[in-house]
């Protein structure tokens, strides 16, 4: 009998113009976690995809406690007891909790849908996980955290004894990252296979007993955990050291080109003042709930503040929508960048081009040509890997499609660019990309608005940071070489 619970051998899949996959084998021991990592594009998720049935392979078997299966869909995959937490949650957000848990698994008395029968046992299942929430709640009220133990729950109901989990915790606090490892880490007491696709390599060593390592749809290297270092795992991903991103002192123009006075929208952030200098790197610190988003939100023309004023360039305005934040010049890279920053179906250049299709159009009639042109000079300036400006936006790596979407507004020339939680999902050599593009944007004289939950990364990135707690501005702090994050925290508590 084979010492693995599951493997797969020699997997090939192919999309247009990518080799996704090249003759992969992966495999899995009962009770472990595994770790999966790779840069961006490396073929953990279209591995995990063709595993789940999503995709379907050109070449390769799989192989469940030595038998040969053959898994065409996702129902399919969990009836062979193997579940998928996916990045993009697929919740019913209008449903109730216990709905999304028993969705395709119906508790039936008598041939009629039990309501509380399903709300009885969603309940147990719950409360194994350490969630304490009525499911009678609709998902789409309850937070990020609940909505992945909830995805999990579901697993769980089909009875999964392979549970893989994509970028778990990238949406998470500090507190609900360790109550998920908890999850985990009592699933695997009962015996549960967990695989972890994940960017945070301090999660790896935390978490996981095995790695396996891809790169380029290639498989690099399978080994213990405890046996490869940190920086060795960098190294098999990106086949070369990547330098540690340094604090690079700039010289900022005193010119101030936004300012805020006083803003306040009741329940989210109050009486919020600050003033941000042209080709300054802004960034903007606090826990979950501080009120960043929020604030800037505001200030892009998606909300309303009630009380309060901005001010451009020293002339006070006032954002009614975003049509009106782009017009003066703003333009905002949100924090779930695939479902409000991109046309998933569109191509790179509609992707790019959208907000500046009227300064290449001629009495309605849009010069494709030129557009695509623009969008190969942005694809050039931001190193964006694709085969073709056709190629369609969602089938690029996570890295790459920020950085289409850094293009669409450099092609806008905008003067003020907002980034909520830019490395989001990213891997360790995309976010030293993403940073050298804020750099050169800034050097170039646009003032960039840098939102991240990573301390460290505004320490190395920004100019100035702002703390914010509870929706208040709690303090200012310039970076400096041997400032820590905690320094952070500690304003924003103080």
């Amino acid at each position: 009998m084979s010492e693995y619970l599951l493997e797969m051998k020699q997997i090939v899949k192919k999309f247009p113009g990518t080799l996704a996959l090249n003759h992969v084998d992966f495999n899995l021991k009962s009770g472990e976690v595994m770790a999966l990592i790779g840069e961006n594009g490396a073929g953990k998720s279209t591995l995990m995809n063709v595993l789940m049935g999503v995709l379907k392979p050109e070449e390769g078997e799989v192989y469940l406690q030595g038998t040969k299966i053959e898994i065409k869909s996702p129902y399919e995959a969990l009836q062979h007891g193997i579940g998928m937490v996916p990045q993009e949650l697929n919740l019913v957000t209008e449903l109730s909790i216990a709905e999304n848990i028993y969705l395709g698994c119906h508790q039936k008395t008598n041939g009629i849908f039990d309501w509380k029968k399903t709300a009885q046992n969603a309940q147990v299942i719950l409360k194994k996980l350490k969630v304490d929430i009525d499911p009678r709640e609709k998902v789409k009220n309850i937070t990020a955290a609940f909505q992945e133990l909830v995805s999990i729950a579901r697993t769980l109901v089909f009875g999964s004894n392979i549970i893989i989990l994509d970028e778990p915790t990238a949406s998470l606090t500090i507190q609900e990252k360790d109550h998920l490892f908890e999850v985990v880490r009592m699933l695997k007491s009962e015996g549960k296979t967990i695989v972890i696709i994940t960017h945070h390599l301090d999660e790896v060593k935390e978490l996981s007993d095995r790695v396996t390592i891809m790169r380029d749809g290639t498989l690099v290297k399978v080994c213990q955990t405890d046996e490869v270092t940190t920086d060795e795992m960098i190294f098999y991903m990106a086949n070369q050291k990547v330098e540690k991103n340094k604090i690079i002192k700039r010289n900022v123009s005193d010119e101030i080109v936004l300012e805020a006075r006083g803003l306040t929208r009741k329940g989210e952030f109050e009486d919020v003042s600050f003033q941000v200098r042209k080709g300054e790197i802004f960034g903007v610190a606090g826990l979950v709930g501080a009120g960043r988003t929020e604030l800037f939100s505001c200030i892009y023309g998606l909300t309303k503040s009630h009380s309060g004023s901005l001010y451009l360039n020293g002339k006070e305005v006032v954002m009614k929508s975003p049509v009106d934040a782009i017009a003066n010049g703003i333009g905002l890279v949100p924090e779930e960048r695939r479902k409000q920053g991109m046309f998933a179906l569109l191509s790179i250049y509609e992707n790019v081009m959208m907000p500046s299709y009227h300064t290449i159009s001629s009495k309605g009639v849009i010069n494709f040509d030129e557009a695509k042109k623009r969008t190969n000079r942005q694809i050039d300036a931001m190193r964006i890997k694709t085969p073709s400006c056709n190629t369609q936006i969602k089938n690029l790596s996570g890295g790459n499609q920020q950085k289409v979407i850094l293009g669409r507004w450099m092609e806008k020339n905008v003067d003020i660019l907002i980034l909520d939680e830019p490395t989001r999902g990213i891997d360790v050599r995309a976010k030293g990309e993403i940073y050298r593009l804020i750099r050169e944007m800034a050097d170039n004289g646009v003032t960039v608005i840098v939102i991240s939950s990573e301390m460290d990364e505004l320490i190395s990135v920004s100019d100035r940071i702002m703390v914010m707690h509870e929706g208040l501005v709690k303090g200012f702090m310039e970076p400096s070489e041997d400032m820590v994050g905690e320094e952070i925290l500690k304003v924003a508590l103080k």
